[in-house]
């Protein structure tokens, strides 16, 4: 039975049913599933209010225009907490957990993938901040307030290059890495040049989390991340690209022409961006499954539907061979949703979890926002010493060897899920063959919208790498950022 009774005609089992390890975190904490239902129900009447209807015009047009955007539905995206799910509470967000962004990912794509990805690539814009504590709250509060007030801020992750995809996404490739940008240093910051390609938000976002080299002869240990604010000097949207799928999001190729950073929009510290890219790849992983998985069941309930409903097509379902094939994605939805939360839940619980449930860390909500926008604050937050105490927090709270793991299964439920995504599609059209009914078309673009999936957060094959160095030959990899880092005068990482 569904979980929640909508127009959408969902065949979502319930989530206790969909994910039976949850009945055993019950029992941890009485109010995690709970949370993860509420979620759920939220972001399912949003995809039914907002998504579905207008999914098919919006892939028109963002195919023949693709610098069109549908500010107003951010905006009602703003107005029902889409945009605040990975801020923390302390700037009034929701601050989700990873489990809750991909149970509400999975909602949203089995809508459109495309529309829901502006809120996932806003997400993964602001996942970076988090792990530099309060220093960047007054950005996040911005961000917060701006969707309140109806004109929102969306945010951005700047990763790949022109000349530099997977390569960047792992350590060993990033050392050997084809990277033409670079960041150098000049008095009270920082000077960005180079570009960036295919970033999803990118030609709409007011702030971007970039990563750049400080030493473009040692990419890897000196991979350093941003916070850039859009309206910088220097930067500027070189194009926004024609997609085959997930179209309804822009992905633009971004240009930084000595755009300068001032040293209290480092992100972290100069040195740490490789092994932090990583962690908030392990992070939002699980949420590309996610979205694999709502596609790939997307797909299955409008076959369904069409299979029961249409006169014309009744016929088929007493065929076996069509029976076995529904079975067939029933299964394989299924699976990806198995594989996207264990990822999850292993980032939540045992991985990242003794850091979110600090008490220190929880007690800041009860700081008002603007003291973060104080000078003598931020001078703190952003000191050495600060940044040092940081990176020694997250080292206690967590290990290398957890994160490790979480890397790991996150990979498997990326990679997993983007082949279902395309398994389930491919045979939902095969069956619905060459009908003129509307489910055609939306069976078609839902393929395209798939195939993003086995590309982006690093293709499929690097994800199996990690699959293979974490989960089989069992490495540990060195993610967590050193208790100190020594920067010498050029701003070089030693």
């Amino acid at each position: 039975m569904s979980a929640v009774d909508t127009a959408s005609g969902s065949t979502a089992p319930a989530l206790r049913e969909a994910f039976p390890r949850l009945r055993q975190l019950e029992r941890l904490d009485r109010g995690y599933v709970r949370r993860l239902e509420k979620q759920q129900l939220r972001a399912r009447r949003f995809a039914d209010d907002h998504l579905r209807e207008v999914a098919l015009e919006m892939d028109r047009r963002t195919g023949e225009d693709p610098s069109h955007f549908d500010w107003d539905l951010v905006r009602a995206g703003g107005r029902d907490g889409m945009l605040g799910l990975l801020l923390p509470t302390q700037v009034g967000g929701s601050g989700c957990l990873t489990a809750q962004c991909a149970v509400i990912m999975e909602e949203l794509c089995a809508a459109c993938p495309g529309l829901a990805l502006i809120f996932g690539a806003h997400a993964l814009g602001i996942a970076p901040l988090l792990l530099d504590g309060p220093l960047h709250w007054d950005v996040l509060g911005e961000v917060a307030e701006s969707a309140r007030q109806g004109e929102p801020m969306l945010m951005a992750f700047a990763l790949t290059e022109p000349d530099a995809g997977t390569d960047v996404e792992d350590l060993d490739l990033l050392a050997k890495g084809r990277i033409s940008s670079r960041a150098r240093r000049v008095p009270g910051g920082y000077s960005l040049s180079g570009a960036k390609r295919f970033i999803s938000n990118g030609s709409v976002a007011r702030w971007l989390t970039v990563l750049m080299p400080v030493d473009p002869s040692r990419p890897a240990e000196t991979w350093t991340c941003f916070l850039v604010d859009a309206q910088s000097r220097g930067f500027s949207v070189a194009r926004a690209e024609h997609k085959m799928g997930q179209r309804a999001c822009p992905a633009a190729e971004l240009v930084f022409d000595e755009v300068f950073v001032p040293d209290d929009r480092v992100v972290g510290r100069v040195g740490d961006g490789a092994g932090a890219t990583l962690i908030v790849l392990a992070t939002s992983r699980p949420a590309v499954g996610a979205i694999a998985t709502g596609i790939a069941r997307g797909a299955y309930e409008r076959l369904l539907g069409w299979l029961r409903d249409s006169p014309d097509a009744r016929h088929l379902l007493e065929r076996q061979s069509v029976q076995l094939r529904l079975a067939t994605m029933v299964e394989r939805v299924h699976l990806a949703r198995q594989a996207y939360m264990d990822a999850a839940v292993e980032v939540d619980v045992a991985s990242l979890g003794g850091a979110t449930r600090n008490p220190l860390l929880r007690s800041l909500r009860l700081v008002p926002n603007r003291v973060h926008r104080w000078p003598a604050v931020r001078r703190l937050a952003s000191s050495p010493w600060t940044r040092d105490a940081l990176a020694g927090f997250l080292s206690r709270a967590t290990s290398n060897a957890a994160v490790t793991r979480s890397l790991g299964l996150s990979s498997l439920a990326k990679a997993q899920g983007g082949d279902i995504a395309m398994s389930v599609t491919d045979d939902a059209l095969e069956i619905a063959g060459l009908t003129d009914a509307p489910v055609r078309a939306e069976l078609e673009k839902l393929w395209r919208d798939a195939k993003l999936c086995q590309i982006y957060e690093g293709t499929n094959q690097l994800n199996r790498i990690e699959v293979y160095r974490t989960l089989v030959a069992g490495e540990t990899m060195a993610l967590l950022p050193p208790s100190q880092r020594r920067v010498d005068a050029a701003g070089v990482a030693a």
